[in-house]
């Protein structure tokens, strides 16, 4: 624990030296700045003790607890519920969110920090999402008998739990009362681990994006945009997506000038949104930004430069284009695939499971370079019969995974209700 604990001690200092310059460690150091005095009024006035408390690293964790929360929350609408987020990228969005009574930062995971945190919520249980090992939170949690669940987690053999220094890790694992995997690998290694409380859930994101899919923002200029129109939609792209992606483009619009594009990229801050203008002005292609708010897209391309919007667009493409595949990896293809768009990325998909999946089925579809991004989409432009079976399979599959909330709330009732 010594090289933990000099390790955490080591980022919050580097967090201090870098803030001046990095906006996110300045966030990361305010957000925590007093929290004990911030957390027991908050308690003394909300009445949190007793609380579930959940915690997420980030965005993209909150997204796959969001349904367990929000099922707890609707099925025990007097039980209160604490969030906390390690990154400022999730607190700052969802520092609001209306199902959690508290939304906070964690304080860095030192001992007296657990021990204070622990003993001002004094909470009923824990929920951590994913990859979360706060090795002395979760100690703490043991020392104090409150149990502590692992939610939507994938056990993988690179992780610490195999390594020769990986004894407090694998200490910390088996204080969990359950873990809830994605997949039966994963079971198959926690018994590798000597970790009996795995139980196969699945993920919850299934049923994340089928809840957006329910109701999901009318956006009517791009439903006017999007009819009658072949729309390729690129979520999340980086710099080397949009380069295949207009270099196919501008060949295949020429033989389908039905063709149609919504290029949302990741970073949406000024300097990559003016990179983005000069590709597309560099290829003589016309396009709206999408905070312009025009009266009609007349354009073929629109530019999503906002955020919050990307998952509900998806019901006005045909096939979506998933971004990241040519960087550190790619990124959601579920928001696409439960409305039934079938979706081509990067090589870069190796750590994700469902993009392994939708492969399979033939409701993805791997692109090395721009030659190949254009062969793919000739064949579902042309070929309305591929097109239409990739579409149905990859709703299907978002439907066939989804009921790890059900699994997950109807196992934990008994710790609920006490």
């Amino acid at each position: 624990m010594f090289l933990y604990n000099l390790g955490i001690h080591l980022f919050k200092l580097g967090l201090q030296l870098a803030s001046p310059f990095n906006p996110k460690a300045k966030l990361w150091l305010e957000g925590r700045r007093n929290w004990q005095v911030n957390l027991r009024k908050k308690v003394e006035v909300l009445k949190l003790e007793n609380a579930i408390w959940f915690h997420c690293a980030s965005l993209g964790e909150f997204e796959q607890g969001r349904p367990v929360i929000e099922k707890i929350k609707k099925e025990n609408p007097q039980q209160k519920i604490v969030l906390t987020f390690f990154s400022p990228s999730g607190y700052e969005i969802q520092k609001n969110y209306p199902f959690a009574d508290l939304v906070t930062y964690l304080p860095h995971d030192t001992t007296s920090n657990s021990k204070a945190f622990l003993a001002i919520l004094k909470p009923k249980l824990a929920i951590f999402v994913k990859y979360e090992f706060w090795l002395n939170y979760l100690f703490e949690l043991e020392r104090k008998e409150i149990p502590a669940f692992l939610i939507s987690t994938v056990i993988k053999k690179h992780q610490s739990f195999f390594k020769w220094y990986g004894g407090n890790f694998r200490r910390a694992l088996k204080t969990y009362k359950t873990v809830y995997t994605q997949d039966v690998h994963s079971i198959k290694l926690l018994r590798v681990l000597k970790v009996g409380t795995g139980v196969l859930a699945g993920d919850t994101r299934f049923d994340r994006v089928l809840q957006i899919c329910s109701s999901p923002k009318q956006i009517e200029e791009i439903e006017d945009f999007a009819k009658d129109s072949f729309v390729i939609i690129a979520g999340s792209s980086w710099q080397k997506d949009e380069d295949y992606l207009i270099e196919s483009y501008v060949q295949l619009k020429e033989k389908h000038p039905r063709l149609k594009l919504i290029i949302a990229p990741h970073e949406i801050d000024k300097k990559n949104i003016d990179r983005l203008k000069n590709l597309l002005y560099k290829n003589q292609l016309p396009f709206h930004l999408f905070s312009d708010n025009p009266p009609a897209y007349t354009d073929s391309i629109l530019v999503v430069n906002a955020i919050g919007f990307l998952s509900s667009i998806y019901q006005y493409g045909t096939v979506a284009f998933i971004g990241g595949g040519f960087t550190n990896g790619i990124h959601n293809i579920l928001e696409p695939t439960v409305y039934g768009l079938p979706v081509l990325f990067g090589p870069n998909y190796k750590k994700f499971n469902e993009a392994f999946e939708v492969i399979d089925l033939n409701a993805g579809f791997v692109v090395n370079d721009a030659n190949e991004l254009t062969k793919q989409l000739s064949t579902l432009i042309e070929d309305k019969k591929v097109l239409s079976e990739s579409s149905r399979l990859a709703k299907n599959y978002v439907l066939k995974n989804s009921g790890a909330t059900h699994k997950i709330v109807e196992d934990l009732k008994s710790y609920l209700l006490s």
